[in-house]
């Protein structure tokens, strides 16, 4: 008994002396901008003894008295040691990216990097939040290298092109195919009747994880028909395990115009009548009639008014934008929600949207998972007319006189003046506020995810997805004035509804092999169907009471037209893709895929679509074991061959139009003869890249070269006029593009409380016709099509300055620039230039002190030319007289015996056809842009802490802010859509915004 009494004591005593040599550590742990960390791991270091950190970041962990050190550790970050010196600890964990384990979004599922052997560019959901762009196309530009992303107009909403790797089609579309969560979607703009009606304008840019642009065969050719022009993997946000986390974004600014040249302003009431007098008097008009002509045009009225200053305006914007994202070991999800307005910088320019986001994964079982999306917006959009339209207030703004103003005396608007302007010219003002023209725009996009697995390497999912969008335009012209009054009025409602419905089912297969597993592979094997449909109607009516301000077509008396159509397409398809990795250093891949489409002929309905790709790491070579300076060194090829299916419904069909009268009776006519022989246009891209990482990827570098050859262009070729059309649509012609692009990321500095940043992309792009019809040349406006040469070459006379004894205007007569000629029509037209840019990229660079952060992307482009599409009329020497002209007219024309003038001599009526295109109004459009400045500061963690926060940016940001062009002479912004030619449209905004995002 005396032993156990003992036994007992000694124990407690050794309980309590234990007790004694411990201690109790407290700290957080964040990363590097104060944001808690969750799930670290904390260790004390040579021991067992260990804890985790809360979703706050902190930590309580009980020591021995000697312990020195801990290690803290987590997935994707450094592992960190911290001496044990006072408590409460901070911690702050380094970012890494491990290249043998991170994940990537490619065609129909995710892959490791090491496993790519195709040329991809990533953006992240970082590089897209709370921009000001309307849509996700926008913020693109500049953030993927060899993908174009241009606007040819700045009306809010308005879509963008995009071009991968060049223009790969004349008559087929050059668009990329995208993919939003694994579902074909329609893009572009689906107006009918309004200016503009961007279909993906519905999806805010802020429910966006992550997009994967496909740029080669290895890496898009799964996809088929509709890869030849690369693809956009699109994929939102998704629910993470863990406490509900909120976040909450707004932000609020102003917008003007980005680029403005003061030498194409429109000229003052006093230069017009100068110009115009000297006009008349060079054109040997009789003092009569000049006397006359000026009264006609308000000369002494004592009116100056600027008609341009009237239609533009400051714009404003504002977003907010709420979610929620959370979930369990079983169930996650992520809701948000979104508004977002826009008032552009012209009259009656407007656009507002209201958008959801909901995305759900549940594992039913351990095998079943079901998941589901859905993205829904609602677009309410005022735009006005764009264009040679004289509704656009641009265009009117420089063609009506300064001497008519838009408003009477006591303010009302002059609509009875007795001339604007030559033609149906009116007050452009007027018609913005008593017209009006909208559009309201739905889109529901969404699928149902079955993901079930057979066996722990082998799982089935399949996939229905739905693309659905209602749009109603609606366009009134008040009776009284403007484009309406000859007909009291009049209305039109167009609706069109546009369905898309995607099934695939995939089996994907998983294995290992060889003695020690060296070997790993993955098959995949699938079935998709896609039907869409188009419905369209329309109404129009005239002839509304002038004792009602009602504007809805049943007002008006006498209906004018009322149409339905309807057309469907359809694709059939199987697919299938494999990879093989020996220990992650040799990977081949491999895809092959068969479609059906409905829009090509019987004899050609189905195709067949591969790649093959190679990727060689040479890091994880033995003989790299010792050059630490390597993070990551590959090669990778690719080959194989795509399809273009972006042609009309039935091209391939003969078809008829109905509709027509004929001795008053209903009657039809053929319209398209078709082809049963037409089939896709065939692209075969050849891909070879390096990737290159340094110093535990703080210098990173990947370049791509790539041949990209397209065959069977669709183009139209000359029939008998006995059989009544004048061509046939037929496979002919081929073409070429071949270019480089490269990326660079490196961290030059990185200190406890600085880091610099820089990101720099270049592609360059030649592009080549191979082929013709009969090799012969295509002539379309200014734009010649030729073998040999670029796809978008300018052909017109080379401009050859004036004559300084009499002011004509001369042009070359021969290709070699010996001979002049003062006659446009002895003029001989050469290629000029082409419209498409040789090379275009970007420059960021990210400067990050402790909490504060500056952030600076400048776009560039160049290497192409940009016409001056209107110049003609507002410097044209006298053509178009009655027209007000541009500053720059006015100002560097011809006057006298001995100028060396610029322009010729400025004569009423024209001066010798001077207003004809030629390389007088082509500019070079190289030019450089600050496209987006971030300047950023995050509360320190303890603030946000006490405030109930888990984070809070403040940030202020600007966007296209200065733009600096290498032609002083440049009329317009040199952002002129694919084809750079300038149409007046609304100008590119520049934009100043300042915002908050709080999580909690």
């Amino acid at each position: 008994m005396k032993k156990k009494t003992l036994l007992l004591m000694y124990m407690l005593v050794s309980v309590v002396w234990i007790y004694a040599q411990t201690k109790t550590v407290t700290g957080k742990v964040q990363d590097e901008s104060g944001v808690p960390l969750a799930n670290v791991s904390v260790q004390v270091k040579g021991t067992r003894l260990g804890a985790v950190s809360a979703a706050d970041g902190t930590f309580s962990l009980s020591v021995p008295s000697t312990a020195k050190t801990l290690i803290f550790s987590l997935l994707n970050y450094r592992t960190a040691e911290q001496s044990i010196t006072t408590s409460p600890l901070t911690v702050k964990m380094v970012a890494v990216t491990d290249n043998l384990s991170d994940v990537v979004v490619v065609a129909y599922g995710t892959t490791k990097k090491p496993e790519i052997t195709g040329a991809m560019g990533i953006v992240k959901s970082k590089d897209l939040e709370n921009k000001p762009f309307t849509s996700v196309d926008r913020a693109l530009q500049g953030a993927v290298a060899g993908l174009q992303s241009v606007a040819s107009s700045g009306t809010p909403g308005a879509s963008q092109q995009i071009r991968i790797r060049g223009i790969g089609s004349i008559n087929a579309s050059s668009e990329p195919l995208w993919i939003l969560d694994g579902i074909p979607v329609n893009i572009g703009d689906a107006s009918r009747l309004t200016t503009t009606a961007n279909l993906l304008s519905t999806l805010n840019p802020n429910d966006i994880e992550s997009i994967t642009v496909l740029k080669d065969a290895a890496s898009s050719s799964v996809y088929g028909s509709r890869a030849a022009n690369g693809v956009i993997l699109v994929t939102t946000k998704k629910g993470k395990s863990g406490k509900t986390k909120f976040r909450f974004d707004t932000e609020v600014g102003y917008s003007d115009i980005a680029y403005f040249n003061d030498q194409y302003r429109p000229l003052k009431a006093n230069e017009f009548f100068e110009l115009a007098r000297e006009g008349m008097v060079n054109a040997g008009l009789a003092p009569a009639t000049i006397t006359a002509n000026l009264a006609d045009w308000g000369f002494g009225n004592n009116v100056d008014f600027n008609w341009l200053d009237a239609v533009t305006k400051k714009g404003t914007q504002r977003q907010y934008n709420m979610s929620a994202s959370g979930g369990n070991d079983r169930t996650t999800y992520n809701l948000s929600g979104g508004y977002f307005r826009q008032e552009g910088i012209t009259l009656q320019s407007d656009f507002e949207r209201w958008n959801g986001n909901i995305s759900l994964v549940s594992k039913a079982t351990d095998r079943l998972t079901i998941s589901t999306t859905l993205n829904a917006g609602f677009v309410q959009q005022n735009a006005p007319l764009s264009g040679g339209s004289f509704g656009n207030p641009i265009l009117s703004s420089y063609f009506l006189l300064p001497s008519r103003a838009a408003r009477k005396a006591d303010g009302s608007l002059n609509i009875t003046a007795p001339d604007f302007g030559p033609g149906s010219l009116h007050n452009t003002i007027a018609t913005a506020e008593m017209d009006k023209r909208f559009l309201k725009q739905l889109s529901a996009r969404g699928g149902l995810t079955l993901e079930y697995k057979i066996l722990d390497n082998l799982k089935f999912t399949s996939r229905y997805g739905i693309d659905y969008n209602v749009l109603e335009e609606e366009q009134y012209n008040n009776p009284f004035h403007g484009d309406g009054q000859s007909v009291g009025g009049r209305a039109f409602v167009f609706y069109t509804r546009l369905f898309n419905y995607t099934w695939s089912n995939i089996l994907d297969y998983r294995t290992s092999f060889g003695k020690t597993k060296a070997f790993t592979a993955s098959a995949q094997v699938g079935y998709e169907a896609q039907d869409s449909r188009t419905l369209t109607s329309n109404v129009a009516v005239t002839g509304f009471p002038a004792t009602t301000q009602l504007t809805f077509p049943v007002v008006a008396a006498t209906p004018t037209q009322a149409t339905a159509t309807g057309s469907d397409y359809s694709f059939l398809s199987a697919f299938s893709s494999a990879s093989v990795n020996y220990k992650n250093k040799y990977v081949i891949t491999g895809s092959f895929r068969r479609d059906g489409s409905s829009r090509f002929g019987l004899n050609n309905r189905y195709g067949n679509f591969w790649s093959i790709g190679g990727t060689w790491n040479i890091d994880q070579e033995a003989f790299m074991a010792n050059m630490k300076l390597i993070s990551q060194l590959k090669l990778r090829a690719s080959y194989g061959a795509n399809g273009n299916a972006g042609i009309g419904n039935y091209d391939w069909q003969p078809t008829y139009s109905y509709g027509s009268n004929y001795n008053q009776q209903p009657g039809s006519a053929p319209n398209n003869i078709g082809n049963i022989f037409l089939t896709w246009e065939i692209n075969k891209p050849f891909n070879v890249g390096l990737d290159l990482s340094l110093m535990n990827n703080r210098i990173t570098f990947t370049a791509d070269y790539y041949i990209r050859k397209t065959s069977s262009l669709l183009l139209d070729a000359p029939l008998s006029r006995t059989s009544g059309f004048s061509t046939i649509r037929d496979n002919i012609g081929s073409m070429q593009n071949k270019g480089f692009e490269f990326v660079l990321n490196a961290i030059p500095v990185s200190t406890k409380n600085f880091q610099w940043s820089v990101n720099i992309n270049y592609a360059n792009n030649k592009n080549k016709i191979l082929s013709l019809v009969n090799n012969q040349d295509i002539i379309a406006g200014i734009f010649i099509r030729r073998v040999g040469a670029d796809y978008q070459s300018f052909y017109a006379p080379r401009w050859a300055g004036v004559n300084p004894a009499n002011g004509d205007p001369l042009w070359y007569k021969d290709a070699e620039g010996k001979e002049t000629t003062n006659s446009f029509n002895d003029a001989v037209r050469v290629m000029l230039g082409s419209a498409s840019p040789t090379y275009f990229g970007s420059v960021t660079n990210t400067f990050k002190y402790k909490g504060f952060a500056v952030d600076a992307q400048f776009y560039y482009s160049g290497g192409n030319l940009v016409q001056d599409a209107w110049a003609g009329f507002y410097m044209g020497s006298g053509n178009g007289s009655a027209f007000n002209k541009i500053f720059r007219q006015y100002n560097e024309r011809w006057k006298a015996p001995g100028d060396n003038a610029k322009l010729p001599r400025y004569v009423h009526g024209g001066n010798r056809l001077a207003q004809n295109p030629s390389s007088l109004y082509l500019n070079k459009g190289d030019y450089i842009r600050l496209r987006d400045i971030t300047v950023s500061y995050q509360l320190p963690a303890s603030v946000a802490s006490k405030l109930k926060l888990s984070s809070a940016v403040f940030y202020v940001r600007g966007t296209n802010l200065f733009t600096v062009v290498r032609d002083k002479q440049l009329p317009w912004d040199p952002e002129q859509g694919v084809s750079s030619q300038t149409n007046l449209n609304v100008f590119i905004p520049k934009t100043i915004t300042a915002g908050l995002n709080i999580g909690f």
